[in-house]
C-alpha cells in the first residue's frame, strides 16, 4: 500500500492543488491522509473536492505542529508513507521514483519538505522531536536527520521532479505573522543548538547536513 501524507494550515489552495497533481500519478495513493491544522472544514472539504478517490481529514483539537503531526503520521498510518509539505506539486512519475528506492529514508530534491520513511528508519531512529519547535517547524528535520546519520541509517535522495512552492505562503504573511515567524525560528533554532551543545549546527536551515555532522 501507498500513502500520502499532509498537514495543511493556511494554504488549503495550495493542498488542492497537491491533490490534483495525485490524479496524474503513475502510481495510484491507496489513501490521502490529511491532518487540517488550520481548522477550518468548508475550505478543506472545497480543496478535496473532486481530486482523489480517498482522502481521510483528521481534525485535532488543536494545531498539531510539524513534528507532532509527522510523528502521529508515522505512528497511525503504514508503509509505504510518503509525507509531504502542501505546497509540494507532483510530477507524473515521483512516487513511482520514491517508492523504488530501497533506502529507509527517501526524500525528493527538496529534503523534508517531501520523503518516504520507512518503519525500519524509525525503529532505528525514533520519531520526531516534537520539543524543538513546539507547534511550529523549524529544526526538527535537520535534527533527524543527524540523528539518522548517527544511527548508521541509510538514506537517499530522488531526483523525483517535484514542485515546491516555498516562497508563496511566506510570501503571505501579514506583519504580525511574519514577526511571529522569526520569534519561533530563532526560539528553534535556540533548542537545537542547546540539545547538540553548539551553535554551528544551528545555522544550517534547508537542505543535506554533510557527512561528517556528528
Amino acid at each position: 500500500m501507498l500513502n500520502v501524507c499532509v498537514p495543511v494550515l493556511n494554504r488549503y489552495d495550495m493542498l488542492r492543488a497537491m491533490l490534483l497533481s495525485l490524479r496524474k500519478s503513475t502510481v495510484t495513493p491507496d489513501g490521502v491522509y490529511v491532518i487540517n491544522n488550520g481548522m477550518n472544514q468548508s475550505k478543506v472539504d472545497t480543496a478535496i473536492t473532486d481530486t482523489v478517490e480517498r482522502v481521510v481529514i483528521l481534525r485535532p483539537n488543536r494545531p498539531l505542529g510539524v513534528a507532532e503531526s509527522w510523528n502521529w503520521f508515522i505512528q497511525n498510518v503504514g508503509e509505504e508513507r510518503v509525507i509531504t509539505n502542501d505546497d509540494i506539486e507532483f510530477a507524473p512519475d515521483s512516487l513511482e521514483r520514491m517508492v523504488a528506492a530501497p533506502a529507509h529514508f527517501v526524500s525528493c530534491t527538496f529534503g523534508f519538505s517531501c520523503f518516504l520513511i520507512r518503519d525500519a528508519c524509525v525503529d532505528a531512529v525514533g520519531l520526531f522531536d516534537e520539543a524543538i519547535s513546539p507547534g511550529y517547524g523549524y529544526f526538527e528535520d535537520i535534527d533527524y536527520l543527524r540523528r539518522m546519520r548517527q544511527a548508521g541509517v541509510a538514506d537517499d535522495v530522488v531526483q523525483a521532479s517535484v514542485v515546491h512552492k516555498q516562497s508563496q505562503t511566506p510570501a503571505a504573511y501579514t506583519l504580525d505573522q511574519q514577526q511571529n515567524h522569526e520569534r519561533r525560528f530563532l526560539l528553534a533554532k535556540s533548542n537545537y543548538a542547546a540539545k547538540w551543545g553548539d551553535t554551528e549546527r544551528g545555522e544550517w536551515t534547508w537542505g543535506p547536513i554533510p557527512k561528517d555532522a556528528r
